[in-house]
């Protein structure tokens, strides 16, 4: 429960600080989180100490009697009312059922939680590196037509041949539709983030995820205590019941009551009022007597094929859900080597392109001074300039790339991305 209250008290004010705020208000967080509060509330109920429990019954009663006048003096009707208090000292038996499995499904619940918000975080983030990636390819675009224009004024200028100059024009207009073509994918990349993440807030820092235990593996370890549960009750079933009770009758119309169950031993105290009252037992020639108190023991044991084949199913089920888990470590670990060493690749590219990048802006300054220097057109310096942003693209498509695989990480741990102020 203080996981769940953390989990809460530790989101909320962190993702209102980041670009990815939007998440908070998103359908399938808040969906998440009504499932994690249902949990919760259910969790609430299984443990409440005590509960109350009201009966009432009516009954018309019919009679044969000898001689028929008898009849006339009967009641004819009958009424009860019974409350009952029971009470839960300790969870025992299949009420210590109920609350693990509640707790089961809190557990579940916080996971889907959890795998739900690093989903969407991990689809923020991609959604705020393509947006990025679609501002610099149109800013790309736009050089390009610039560089294309230039190019088709040289050739204008020094008389170019017609060939020339009608490939100068095409590659005019094959710039122009590239840049129509990039501004169409700004929108794309806008309208795809919205809802995600805010695209004006700055995305906050990716470190790489702590680690611990994956999220696959924790969900098919609650699997597996269930399916522990299910085989413990089944069990149980075959075992003998006894119940006992405690009754006193301070009146013909009053009953006071303590039973007790081996299931739950959950005792339970009743009070029952009735009309018309339990009438005298009548000893010819002796008089009458009426019980003032009694104690029962009941002892019962049922034993069937059926409850025999329950056992086993529970047994194969616990199995199953063992050989499960075994399944679900040694995938997680593979896919933990297998991100890991996408991450390399995906570090080892972002430092390459960097490399790359410095040489094109070192590149760009030679140009500027050869240009200073006469050395050098105008036309130069744009393919120079448009080199650098094609350049620059790369670098930011491979910093994009190292985040989505650290957010890849963050999903097999199911750890949420947290956002510092």
């Amino acid at each position: 429960m203080p996981r769940v209250l953390a989990l809460f008290l530790l989101l909320a004010p962190a993702l209102a600080q980041s670009a990815l705020a939007p998440l908070r208000d998103h359908p399938l967080a808040r969906q998440a989180q009504s499932y994690l509060e249902a949990a919760r509330k259910a969790l609430l109920a299984q443990e409440s100490p005590v509960a109350l429990n009201l009966q009432a019954g009516h009954a018309r009663l019919g009679y044969a009697c000898t001689p028929e006048a008898l009849c006339q003096s009967l009641p004819s009707s009958g009424s009860n009312l019974t409350l009952a208090l029971v009470l839960t000292p300790f969870p025992f038996g299949d009420v210590a059922d109920g609350q693990e499995r509640a707790r089961i499904a809190l557990r579940r619940a916080e996971l889907g939680y959890r795998r739900a918000l690093t989903a969407l975080q991990a689809q923020a983030v991609a959604a705020y590196g393509r947006y990025q990636e679609a501002l610099l390819g149109e800013k790309l675009a736009l050089k390009g037509v610039e560089l294309a224009q230039m190019a088709l004024e040289a050739a204008r200028k020094r008389q170019a041949n017609p060939k020339e100059l009608r490939e100068a024009e095409l590659a005019l207009k094959e710039a122009e539709n590239r840049l129509e073509e990039a501004r169409r994918g700004v929108a794309l990349a806008e309208q795809a983030a919205l809802g995600l993440v805010d695209l004006e807030a700055p995305l906050p820092q990716i470190p790489l995820p702590q680690g611990g235990a994956y999220l696959q593996v924790e969900e098919a370890r609650l699997s597996l205590q269930e399916a522990q549960i299910a085989y413990d009750g089944a069990f149980r079933n075959l075992l003998p019941k006894l119940d006992v009770s405690y009754l006193r009758y301070p009146s013909g119309n009053d009953t006071l009551a303590l039973s007790l169950s081996s299931r739950t031993l959950q005792p339970t105290l009743s009070y029952t009022r009735q009309d018309p009252a339990r009438p005298a037992t009548q000893v010819p020639g002796a008089g009458s007597y009426r019980s003032v108190e009694e104690l029962r023991l009941s002892l019962s044991l049922t034993l069937s094929p059926g409850l025999f084949q329950g056992l086993a199913a529970a047994e194969a089920q616990l199995q199953g859900a063992l050989e499960a888990l075994k399944a679900a470590e040694a995938q997680a670990r593979l896919q933990e080597e297998t991100l890991k060493g996408a991450l390399q690749s995906a570090e080892a590219a972002l430092a390459l392109a960097q490399l790359r990048l410095e040489g094109e802006r070192k590149a760009l300054e030679e140009v500027k001074r050869r240009l200073a220097l006469g050395l050098e057109s105008g036309l130069a310096l744009k393919r120079a300039e448009l080199s650098l942003l094609q350049a620059e693209l790369a670098r930011l498509q491979a910093e994009n790339n190292l985040k989505n695989r650290l957010m890849e990480l963050y999903q097999l741990y199911g750890q949420i991305l947290e956002v510092n102020p």
